[in-house]
């Protein structure tokens, strides 16, 4: 991967994180795409993007970012921890417990 393509994922995936943290998930989700189609083993991406999916109610889409970032290697313990946090956020904001 050239590395003009590595810095504009990491753009990307800041910008993501960003708009995020504005509410903009719709738009977070979009650059983490791009950040993953200019770096596919980008495993923060996928992650963050797997988080955006469950604000959105998108639990597949969930499971499936967060697998493909756990199986690139990324740490599961952390993983595991923060997203358990935002299933429970999810659910209590639902009304489910």
């Amino acid at each position: 991967m050239a590395k003009q393509d590595q810095e504009l994922a990491k753009k990307y995936f800041n910008s993501g994180i960003e708009k995020s943290k504005n509410g903009e998930v719709d738009l977070a989700i979009e650059d983490y795409t791009k950040s993953i189609e200019l770096k596919p083993d980008y495993a923060e991406a996928c992650y963050y993007r797997g988080g955006s999916w469950l604000r959105l109610g998108e639990r597949e889409k969930t499971r499936s970012d967060i697998e493909t970032a756990r199986q690139m290697k990324m740490d599961i313990i952390v993983a595991s921890d923060e997203i358990r946090q935002k299933y429970d956020r999810a659910w209590k904001i639902l009304g489910i417990m």
